[in-house]
């Protein structure tokens, strides 16, 4: 793989050197810029070891056979399966029996459930950056967005990671954030659509949102690392997908946005041990991006995105 993004890089050297002999110096800082995008991206795939044995990102068809209903979740994962134990888990979450008797906030996400419009998907190992787990997800993703649309209004992917009970130091909420935001950009370079040119790349932005296969979407990460904020608590690392056409479609008229929100907000009052996040309160606020409400904290502090943007290698 080296050896060929060594003779890679050589040749986009070469084509530089041979049209700016042609056309001029006027062209070396389009060409520079041009060139300067293709290492980045060449760098990028050579971190993510595709000349492995894992292999690249799979195709729809792939994609599609990876993500699972809750029928073939029970079929596949018997009791005493890890997998099938983080999924009883979720799902005891979401129909409020893992926390008293209180109903979970996102009740969306429930009628989801009820609904059978939830799809599956379960990692290799609890660390989703890990290059294997990126590939994963972004094969996922393909088939998941394929059915997307038929699948119903309530449509998401919930992305679930095996538990490491052992560690003499469990993770850290620092641990789990860094992790997810390393995994969004890494997921980001394996994207084979560009990024949609309505979204500003720069994660501060208030426009900003993430996307992949040129579909806007959110993402919201729960673990085991929350004790107060009960909405983002998940005995496994979670990682909720869901595209942003079903906001859209679901709460087509700001009368059914504030109603659903005041909704919400109001269950997340009764079941958080702390008060709403900033992130989740200012997010009507000028300046304010959506990269924040990706992993909110235990603390009522903002958690911006790390990264100023995905795109860039590094």
């Amino acid at each position: 793989m080296q050896e060929y993004t060594t003779y890679g890089l050589i040749f986009v050297l070469g084509l530089l050197v041979l049209s700016v002999a042609k056309d001029g110096s006027k062209q070396i800082e389009h060409l520079w810029s041009s060139l300067d995008t293709v290492f980045q991206k060449i760098i990028s795939v050579f971190r993510l070891g595709f000349g492995d044995s894992d292999g690249t990102v799979g195709s729809v068809q792939e994609g599609e056979n990876l993500i699972l209903k809750k029928l073939q979740v029970e079929q596949k994962y018997s009791p005493g399966t890890w997998q099938r134990q983080a999924y009883e888990d979720f799902i005891s979450i979401l129909l409020g029996r893992g926390y008293g008797i209180k109903p979970y906030p996102c009740i969306y996400a429930a009628r989801g459930y009820r609904a059978n419009e939830l799809h599956f998907l379960f990692l290799h190992s609890e660390d989703p950056s890990e290059p294997r787990n990126v590939r994963l997800v972004a094969t996922a993703l393909r088939g998941y967005l394929n059915v997307a649309h038929a699948t119903g209004l309530h449509t998401t992917l919930v992305i679930l990671a095996p538990r490491v009970d052992d560690r003499p130091v469990p993770k850290t909420m620092d641990d789990y954030r860094r992790d997810y935001w390393l995994f969004a950009k890494r997921l980001r370079t394996l994207d084979t659509k560009p990024w949609p040119d309505n979204v500003p790349e720069d994660t501060t932005s208030d426009s900003w949102c993430w996307c992949f296969d040129g579909v806007p979407c959110f993402m919201g990460v729960m673990t085991p690392a929350h004790e107060k904020r009960q909405t983002r608590y998940a005995k496994n690392l979670c990682i909720v997908y869901q595209p942003k056409w079903i906001f859209v479609e679901l709460f087509n008229t700001q009368e059914k946005r504030d109603s659903a929100a005041t909704r919400v907000r109001n269950l997340m009052v009764d079941y958080d041990k702390v008060p709403i996040s900033p992130d989740v309160l200012n997010q009507r606020m000028p300046g304010y991006s959506e990269a924040s409400q990706h992993f909110l904290l235990d603390e009522n502090i903002s958690s911006p995105c790390p990264y100023p943007s995905l795109s860039v290698a590094g």
